[in-house]
């Protein structure tokens, strides 16, 4: 019964701001792909308005990992459950190195591939930490069981 009491106040939480975040990630997104041709002349306000589209996602994380805090009290598994977190933010800042880079006109072809590289990074990333958490707290719901119950 615990792990279907975790699963439910989990997708009660993400069914919460699912549209209000969708919107403002979708509105930050069409606006910085509009504005991204005068990135000459406006370059910080198309970067500024860009990270508006990860602090949803940063806030949705943060409470994600509250709730799953409340479900184990172990210091351990407190600091992994905000993880997530903190991962979402140096995947932004990273982004923004490897954007920056690109933007000094150095990078040539090798910023496709490290593109690449940091996305399938944080990928692996995220799968390494379902498995190390999940030996810690077997009642742990991953990303991919809640977006299973959500649908």
């Amino acid at each position: 019964m615990r792990r279907e009491q975790h699963i439910r106040r989990l997708v009660d939480y993400a069914r919460q701001g699912k549209t209000k975040t969708f919107i403002l990630g979708a509105a930050s997104a069409i606006i910085t792909g509009t504005l991204v041709q005068y990135i000459a002349r406006f370059e910080f306000i198309v970067l500024g308005i860009g990270f508006l589209g990860v602090i949803p996602l940063a806030i949705h994380e943060w409470k994600l990992g509250t709730i799953r805090a409340s479900f184990n009290h172990s210091a351990t598994y407190q600091r992994l459950v905000r993880l997530p977190f903190w991962l979402t933010l140096c995947g932004l800042v990273m982004l923004y190195v490897v954007l920056g880079w690109y933007d000094s006109g150095s990078a040539g072809p090798s910023f496709f591939i490290l593109f690449a590289a940091l996305c399938i990074g944080m990928f692996g990333l995220q799968r390494a930490f379902d498995r190390v958490i999940l030996k810690l707290e077997p009642d742990y719901i991953t990303d991919r069981e809640l977006h299973r119950e959500l649908k």
